[in-house]
């Protein structure tokens, strides 16, 4: 389809997108195959790896109670590198997919979004497995002192550690999305300082739906998360101000 210059393309019939969509989606699930199969051979490494944040007299302590329970766990810490593996490329087919609506000048924002995109994830998740899990886990697994002894399962172990990486990843997007938002003039940081108490309301919601259902992962969440949301306004600003610079 031929495009303007100076105007998005012209809008596609919705069956359309929705190929392209499905088409997009086939890619980046491919794309964690291939990083399934790849992280697979080093199960028991990545296995080993995610057992660090645990006190050092639990490392090499887990356990199973059901036959298929460390095979399905095998399969989950393998599902989970192919996902980190994926990412970029999983990233790159999202921008493509909403880059058709987008003005030409607007289309020169996807090296910087990607790369920031990337690089925050990581930087979320390596606070969530070097501060968060640490920290975390000792005082769970401490809180009763000498009355109790925990044993962990190896299934709910890994879930818990695998969801609160990933989550933590994810919200550490949100100064990124902010920018490119900005960029394209979609929000402004006025609109983020009016609302803030509501954004401190969302942001308890989203800690709660994202970690494990106990008040103290919800905490360790939303602290974070509202200081990102303070350097989102900031990061707003900046882009607001170069954006009509550029203009």
């Amino acid at each position: 389809m031929s495009q303007s210059p100076n105007h998005p393309e012209q809008e596609l019939p919705i069956t359309e997108h929705i190929e392209e969509l499905r088409e997009r989606l086939i890619k980046s699930a491919l794309a964690v195959l291939i990083g399934f199969l790849i992280a697979w051979p080093f199960k028991k490494k990545l296995l080993l790896l995610l057992e660090r944040p645990l006190p050092k007299n639990l490392q090499g302590k887990l356990i199973f109670l059901s036959p298929p329970e460390a095979f399905f766990t095998a399969l989950k810490i393998s599902f989970f590198a192919g996902i980190l593996i994926a990412l970029p490329f999983v990233l790159y087919q999202a921008w493509k997919f909403i880059e058709p609506g987008l003005y030409e000048h607007e289309k020169k924002f996807i090296l910087p979004f990607l790369f920031f995109s990337v690089l925050f994830f990581f930087l979320g998740a390596s606070f969530a497995y070097f501060v968060i899990l640490p920290f975390g886990l000792r005082f769970l697994l401490g809180f009763m002192g000498d009355l109790l002894t925990p044993q962990l399962t190896i299934g709910s172990y890994i879930s818990f550690v695998i969801q609160m990486i990933l989550a933590f990843g994810f919200v550490f997007l949100l100064p990124v999305i902010v920018w490119l938002l900005s960029k394209l003039g979609i929000i402004n940081y006025t609109v983020l300082e009016k609302n803030r108490k509501y954004a401190v309301l969302v942001i308890f919601i989203v800690a709660a739906l994202l970690t494990p259902p106990d008040a103290f992962s919800q905490i360790m969440m939303a602290i974070p998360l509202l200081g990102l949301y303070e350097l989102s306004i900031w990061v707003s600003k900046f882009a607001g101000r170069k954006k009509e610079e550029e203009e």
